[in-house]
C-alpha cells in the first residue's frame, strides 16, 4: 500500500509499509528506491516520507529534457 497523498500524484517517490518498516518506492517501476547503492527499506516512518520528500524535491531541481 502506497501512502500517496492527493496533491502529490505526479511524484516519483513515495513511501510503502513493509513488514520490516517503511521502503521508499520509485513510483515509475514501483521498485524500491536505491541511494548510493543502498536499498531504501526498514525505515520509520518519518525517516521514509523526508527521503521520498528529499528525492522529489531533487527531482523536480532536474534540468527538463527535451524530447
Amino acid at each position: 500500500m502506497w501512502l500517496r497523498r492527493p496533491q502529490e500524484v505526479s511524484e516519483m517517490y513515495d513511501i510503502e509499509k513493509r513488514d520490516d518498516g517503511w521502503a521508499v518506492i520509485d513510483t515509475r517501476t514501483g521498485e524500491v528506491a536505491v541511494v548510493n547503492d543502498i536499498p531504501q527499506v526498514g525505515k520509520d516512518i518519518e525517516d521514509a516520507d523526508d527521503l521520498a520528500d528529499l528525492l522529489n524535491h531533487m527531482e523536480r531541481q532536474k534540468p527538463a529534457r527535451l524530447s
